[in-house]
């Protein structure tokens, strides 16, 4: 009984390795490792280099005298998981448009 529940826990991990593996692979084939350029994400054409960042600056003064400034800087990223996730359904999506940003 032993052997079949380390036999499973072990097929469990080695698949989840590979999977893994393979999933880096693509993301690395797909992202950084596929630009014979050399410019990396860097790159003019990349929409994500090009988007705009919000910043809201407030200044308050403590009884002190001090001048405390806080500076929040908004930018609209999409998480890793969200990009990959969105070019892969654009694989199987049958339409030629740009995925929605729902």
């Amino acid at each position: 009984m032993r052997a079949a529940v380390w036999n499973a826990r072990a097929a469990l991990l080695y698949s989840l390795g590979g999977w893994t593996m393979l999933g880096a692979m693509l993301h690395y084939n797909f992202n950084s490792g596929g630009t014979e350029s050399g410019d990396g994400p860097e790159n003019e054409s990349d929409p994500q280099a090009n988007q705009a960042t919000r910043k809201e600056v407030y200044t308050k003064e403590t009884a002190l005298g001090f001048k405390v400034t806080t500076i929040i800087t908004y930018k609209e990223v999409q998480p890793p998981i969200t990009q990959l996730l969105r070019r892969v359904k654009s694989f199987f999506d049958p339409n030629d448009s740009p995925p929605s940003e729902n």
